[in-house]
């Protein structure tokens, strides 16, 4: 029997277990990085080498698979996080009392926001899954939801959190996402920013793309976020571990060589084949010294390919694991918000407003490019646009660089759009197994027909 303390305190700590999922190793976003083309690691911890194999193959969906922990880990710790919170929700309903007004309101928006975001990425990540809330009275009696339904549950959840954030006042105390206090009108607003990434992000390709509703995008993200999700990592409760195994352990993943030859379109796209080291990059944008290193060696594996390799670390950021390496972690930038604006405006044909968003922001800001011209055509505004995405977005949010090459039909020939239901779950459900992946499967519908 829980009391009401207990449960308020299993609602304070469901942002930092939705946050431990998300930045574990043993999930699929180190993989989702590589295969989309942002990072680059000959080396196979957490799949990162096999869904960037070229060719593309397919997804190894078995549970003998070494690294089937990265899809099975993440589906059922979402659903743990979920669990605890329609645990919360289910007591709301039997009419618990958290001690005050304003603490009711706060532990029932907040849950339903989590409750949001969880299903919100188990929509993005999988081409199907359950939908599990504290109504749900039978939960072996589910049926799997294609990814879509998933969204819009997520969507509709957020949209609740929204609605009592609307009419209540409350503080989320600042332990909750640590190191900052979040009121009731900056929550729904957090809330608001995540309904445009589940709804531009959950298109699986340029066809889903073009359908989006971009005036409601627009609408969202002008009353979304005007300060970053960027929590405080402490190094003794909170960690980041998805940037530790990336780009902050030497020696490990790298930037791949696409994203410098965005910053310099003379230098190769592809590490070339010989394996002998092209000259350095050079560029009239600023990130390419103030975000990248450059190493004249490397210590991937040869026989793995060349096109693994890399000359560039990335470096913006001082964060690691260790006792000195604190540091806040942007989750949701300001600037992604900033930048589903000014993408809306451009898809709308309100090119101004759009070159007026690109020209006060990191163009210019941190980049110290020209601005863009009055007379920008759509199409340039729209390579801006991503161009900035490419480079302003690097180790911010799950999967985001995965979802713009997937919705721009950018992802290598081959890669699975989304991923299958686990293996292990699969046997569980007494369902039969299957996998998206591999040339021979590209149908644009689980995987993907394009490129780069």
């Amino acid at each position: 029997f829980l009391e009401a303390n207990d449960v308020y305190n299993i609602a304070g700590d469901g942002f930092f277990r939705w946050w431990k999922v998300q930045t574990t190793s043993v999930s699929p976003r180190m993989a989702m990085w590589t295969a989309a083309d942002k990072g680059t690691c000959s080396w196979a911890n957490s799949g990162m080498w096999h869904l960037s194999q070229e060719p593309r193959t397919p997804f190894n969906n078995d549970i003998s698979y070494t690294y089937a922990s990265i899809t099975s880990n993440y589906y059922s710790r979402m659903y743990g996080v979920l669990a605890d919170m329609n645990a919360v929700q289910k007591k709301i309903k039997e009419g618990m009392d958290f001690g005050s007004k304003k603490k009711n309101k706060l532990v029932d928006a907040y849950t339903r926001f989590i409750q949001g975001i969880s299903l919100g990425y188990l929509g993005l990540v999988f081409d199907q899954a359950m939908i599990v809330t504290e109504n749900t009275e039978e939960p072996l009696t589910l049926r799997l939801q294609p990814y879509d339904v998933v969204l819009d549950t997520a969507i509709s959840r957020l949209e609740s959190a929204i609605e009592i954030c609307d009419h209540s006042h409350f503080k989320v105390p600042d332990t909750w996402i640590n190191g900052d206090e979040y009121d009731e009108d900056e929550l729904a607003e957090l809330a608001r920013s995540f309904i445009v990434r589940f709804k531009v992000y959950g298109a699986r390709n340029a066809e889903q793309n073009d359908q989006t509703d971009w005036q409601n995008m627009l609408d969202l993200a002008n009353e979304g976020i005007q300060k970053s999700l960027s929590p405080f990592m402490d190094n003794t409760k909170w960690f980041c571990y998805y940037r530790h195994y990336t780009t902050s352990r030497a020696g490990w993943a790298r930037i791949d060589c696409r994203i410098i030859n965005l910053m310099d379109p003379n230098y190769p796209s592809r590490f070339p084949s010989d394996g002998v080291n092209p000259p350095a990059a050079s560029s009239n944008d600023a990130r390419l010294n103030s975000d990248f290193n450059f190493a004249s060696s490397n210590n991937m594996k040869p026989e793995r390919g060349y096109v693994h390799y890399s000359n560039y670390e990335f470096s913006r950021y001082s964060y690691t694991t260790s006792a000195t390496g604190v540091d806040n972690i942007d989750d949701f930038p300001l600037t992604e918000n900033d930048l589903f604006r000014a993408e809306a405006h451009a898809r709308l044909n309100q090119l101004t407003e759009a070159i007026n968003i690109i020209n006060a922001g990191t163009r210019v800001t941190r980049g110290q490019l020209a601005p863009l011209p009055a007379n920008a055509s759509k199409e340039d505004i729209l390579e801006a646009i991503f161009y900035e995405r490419d480079i302003e977005l690097i180790q911010t949010g799950f999967g985001t660089a995965f979802f713009d090459m997937r919705r721009r039909d950018y992802l290598q020939k081959g890669t699975p759009l989304h991923f299958p239901i686990p293996a292990r779950e699969l046997q569980v459900l007494q369902l039969p197994g299957y996998t998206f992946g591999g040339v021979d499967l590209a149908d644009g519908v689980n995987t993907s027909n394009g490129g780069w």
